[in-house]
């Protein structure tokens, strides 16, 4: 039982036994009148009597508000303490968040862009941006795909991992989903794709991965390339934001082949 509660219980517990005093006073007041004949002392003690009772009603009164407020106050308190703890608490999954999610585009560049090779074509080089993408994050698959000169329609040039009894189909600037990113010129990230959507061919059998981002490689207001990575795990953060700023130097190496 806490302090308040017990203040409270006490203060009508007094305030009754005053009441049943002043009760007893006045009975016996009236006894001794009748007795003694007091006249006008009488009526002075009643008054007496009266005042005490109001006195103590007074008193009651007064210690429940003091009770209340203090119980208010306790709560607010506690209330603003779990509001602040839980503002540090989100501030610190922020911050943490944050702090997880910052990814180094100049050092992703050096990692994942090859440095131009004129012994390897195009097909080898974005097999290797692949492959590279690959070592740095959780990709299980992965599609390049080159827009023809001249033309809207995109081909694929690159793989990684990729299963299919057919070769990867072309697609025109807004076919598809991977023709609605090459217009919109926004990446697209699939949290919950269809199951075998995509087949992942291992030793250990086949599975399907339920996440999907779709990059366009913008150069100029003009998008020249489309990748496509698949994953088990979700593309969260600053994954987006990071092939966003180095697209365009993708973009830019292709152009030498």
């Amino acid at each position: 039982m806490s302090k308040n509660a017990l203040l409270k219980i006490l203060s009508i517990i007094a305030f009754l036994a005053s009441l049943l005093v002043v009760f007893m006073l006045f009975a016996k007041v009236r006894n001794i009148s009748v007795s003694y004949n007091l006249g006008s002392e009488q009526n002075g003690l009643y008054v007496l009597l009266t005042f005490s009772l109001l006195l103590s009603l007074a008193l009651l009164i007064i210690t429940l508000m003091l009770s209340t407020k203090q119980n208010s106050d306790e709560k607010y308190s506690q209330q603003n303490a779990f509001d602040l703890e839980g503002e540090k608490k989100e501030k610190k999954l922020d911050e943490d968040y944050s702090e997880e999610e910052k990814l180094d585009a100049d050092y992703y560049i050096s990692k994942i862009i090859p440095k131009h090779n004129a012994k390897i074509d195009i097909t080898k080089y974005t097999e290797k941006i692949l492959s590279n993408i690959a070592k740095e994050f959780d990709i299980v698959q992965g599609l390049f795909f080159v827009k023809a000169k001249d033309s809207d329609e995109f081909n694929i040039t690159g793989k990684y991992a990729y299963f299919g009894e057919e070769e990867p189909k072309s697609f025109t600037l807004g076919e598809t989903l991977s023709g609605q990113v090459a217009k919109n010129q926004k990446v697209l990230n699939l949290k919950e794709i269809p199951e075998n959507y995509i087949t992942i061919l291992s030793g250990l059998g086949s599975s399907s991965p339920n996440h999907l981002i779709i990059i366009p490689v913008v150069i100029e207001n003009t998008t020249v390339a489309i990748i496509e990575l698949a994953s088990f795990k979700e593309f969260k953060g600053n994954f987006k934001e990071l092939f966003q700023t180095i697209s365009e130097k993708i973009g830019n190496e292709l152009l030498k082949y």
